[in-house]
């Protein structure tokens, strides 16, 4: 990869990485307001405070993950194996990278650990192409 197309990541990564810390640091502000609202005894409201909490949590969850990969990606550029898969060590498509620049996986390695996954969660009695009868 040339060091024009490198730059260019490195940017869009630390522009996603500001992104979401500010975003968690809103999510952060969100709950507290929120833990001040719970001294309500209305079940309507209780139950509205409950929903955005785990909401909240969800979002500060994703993002935190996100931010987990985008370290990693940086990470990744500063010891010059930025687009290698950690999986099969095989190059990442630019494409991927472009559409997702903290991708650690090729798409076929990605796929892989979805499938793998999704055949891990599959509620008991379903059938996956793995275990078709």
């Amino acid at each position: 990869m040339d060091a024009k197309k490198i730059k260019e990541f490195r940017r869009r990564l630390t522009e996603e990485q500001d992104q979401l810390i500010n975003s968690m640091s809103r999510s952060r502000s969100a709950a507290d307001e929120i833990v001040g609202l719970q001294k309500t005894e209305d079940e309507g409201d209780l139950a509205t405070i409950s929903q955005e909490k785990e909401i909240l949590s969800c979002l500060h969850e994703s993002d935190f993950t996100r931010l987990r990969f985008i370290q990693k990606a940086l990470n990744a550029l500063d010891r010059g194996d930025y687009g290698e898969c950690t999986s099969c060590g095989e190059d990442i498509g630019e494409k991927r990278l472009t559409a997702v620049p903290w991708a650690l996986t090729c798409i076929r390695c990605q796929e892989a650990t979805e499938a793998e996954r999704l055949s891990r969660t599959a509620p008991a009695g379903t059938r996956t192409a793995d275990n078709e009868f």
